[in-house]
């Protein structure tokens, strides 16, 4: 089956990634609306990422397998926005699922609400095992605007589920047009580029819709760029994502309400509080605890990291890290 001009654009960076592929693409093949594409777009995987792909190009033809542009996840997405023909761009990851309604519902969200950019709840099921099932909750609606200071504000957390304050780009839908006018792409920094565009998109749209259904859902798993991941890296990674986004912030911080500036400036402290004293969860912390603990007061005394925007029990801590190196 093929469109001539789909209206929705699903962008998945891929590599070697064979081993959860099939379900992923599988679930994009079951949305209820025909008039979509789905770009693969391959970053040198050397396993049978290739070959499967291809079997569902040679099925259905809306499945386009693409070379990414460079290595990283953000060059392959990057490549997969310069390619979209839609009006709507989706952004998937090769080992997570779709609802069957996910289009549908989000491109009806976004009209409703005039909005570009619209979202949904998610969730978290491990490895091989299956997505947990719909959770009956009851279905709402709604529009933020700005959509920032929603992103950043903490407050009605419980309410708004996963959907509202969370930097992924997966569960959500980008309209195409907002992206190009505003020259939106994704860094190459390897961990972290959806946090630094979104921050960018949410700041940069009128209105951000938010449905309360659970319609994407996330695979943890330990061969992931986030399950693997080594702590000296993630640190560095981090303090990048930070330092570019408050250089990209540095001139539109003073047009900003100040609620929207305060928050904005937690978020930028936690992401350094979170690259050097997170790792915990990650490999290799007591090896790089000392040097983390370096650079978090190199970060400091440069005026980038604020530890007295933090919340009062990640200000304590990171003033214990510092001090005592606990």
């Amino acid at each position: 089956m093929s469109v001539r001009q789909p209206v929705f654009s699903i962008v998945i960076p891929i590599r070697n990634g064979e081993r959860y592929l099939r379900p992923c693409l599988e679930s994009v093949r079951l949305q209820d609306v025909d008039d979509w594409e789905c770009l693969c777009v391959d970053g040198k995987s050397t396993d049978g990422t290739g070959e499967i792909i291809g079997n569902f190009a040679g099925e259905d033809s809306r499945f386009v397998l693409l070379e990414s542009p460079g290595p990283s996840v953000g060059c392959a997405r990057n490549g997969g926005i310069e390619r979209a023909r839609g009006r709507w761009i989706a952004f998937l990851d090769a080992d997570d699922l779709l609802d069957s309604t996910f289009l549908r519902t989000m491109g009806q969200l976004a009209s409703k609400f005039n909005a570009e950019i619209a979202g949904c709840c998610h969730s978290n099921f491990a490895g091989s095992r299956e997505p947990p099932a719909a959770v009956p909750v009851e279905h709402f609606c709604t529009a933020f605007f700005p959509p920032l200071q929603a992103l950043l504000n903490p407050e009605d957390r419980g309410f708004f589920g996963n959907g509202l304050h969370n930097c992924f780009v997966w569960g959500r839908l980008f309209e195409r047009k907002f992206l190009q006018e505003n020259d939106l792409s994704f860094s190459p920094i390897p961990i972290g580029e959806d946090t630094l565009f979104t921050l960018q998109a949410f700041h940069l749209a009128k209105r951000f819709a938010l449905s309360g259904r659970v319609l994407c859902h996330h695979r943890r798993h330990r061969q992931s760029v986030m399950g693997s991941y080594r702590c000296a890296d993630y640190r560095e990674h981090c303090i990048a994502v930070a330092s570019t986004a408050r250089d990209w912030f540095r001139s539109r911080l003073a047009s900003m309400d100040p609620r929207t500036a305060q928050l904005f400036r937690r978020r930028i402290a936690k992401i350094f509080y979170d690259g050097c004293l997170r790792g915990r969860r990650g490999r290799g912390f007591w090896a790089s605890r000392r040097q983390s603990r370096r650079r978090l007061k190199e970060l400091r005394r440069s005026g980038l990291f604020e530890p007295s925007t933090l919340l009062p029990r990640h200000r304590l801590r990171s003033e214990l890290f510092l001090r005592l190196g606990l």
